[in-house]
């Protein structure tokens, strides 16, 4: 019989959880290794602290049991709870968040910057990510002056100002705002 433990998604907010779910996007994986359910987010111990601390907060609101180790130079947070590994979708199935900005912040805290006019990120296997940023940054009135996408890596420029006006990306929901801890480089 495999023991399954309830998680309280009720603990934390649609908010956080939908940045977790976008760092999960940017971040993270899940794979059954025999009857065991893992999730694992992979995190850079020198320069995402502070997104360490914020995922060890949300999977501690919600009970789930998780233990961390340094592998290869990359901090693993690892969940073996069959209703959180449930919980978190299917990276090529499209998710539709409740908190699009929320999603998008935990996007770019795992696979992107915000820097100067520049919105920079990268994808590889999530292949709708990118398209779905491009648009919903347009929909909130964000127009870009130039963005282009090289080698698995978006950039998205535009007005600095009018990011910080329009949308709660880069003060209210993402931890690393500045960061050019990210794929791109």
């Amino acid at each position: 019989m495999i023991y399954i433990k309830k998680i309280n998604v009720n603990a934390i907010t649609k908010i956080e959880l939908d940045w977790l779910i976008g760092l999960f996007y940017a971040d993270g994986s899940k794979y059954i290794d025999k009857r065991t359910y893992r999730t694992v987010f992979y995190l850079n111990p020198k320069k995402d602290m502070e997104v360490i601390d914020k995922v060890k907060n949300i999977l501690t609101k919600m009970n789930v049991r998780f233990h961390t180790r340094i592998s290869k130079g990359a901090m693993e947070i690892k969940a073996t709870c069959k209703n959180f590994f449930l919980l978190m979708p299917m990276k090529q199935i499209k998710y539709f968040p409740s908190n699009a900005d929320a999603f998008i912040a935990g996007f770019l805290d795992g696979d992107g910057y915000v820097s100067g006019n520049t919105i920079g990120f990268s994808q590889t296997i999530v292949k709708w990510i990118g398209p779905y940023i491009f648009k919903y940054l347009k929909q909130k009135g964000i127009k870009p002056w130039r963005n282009a996408i090289y080698r698995n890596c978006y950039y998205y420029r535009t007005s600095f100002k009018k990011v910080k006006e329009k949308t709660n990306i880069v003060k209210s929901m993402s931890v690393t705002t500045t960061s050019t801890n990210h794929a791109c480089g």
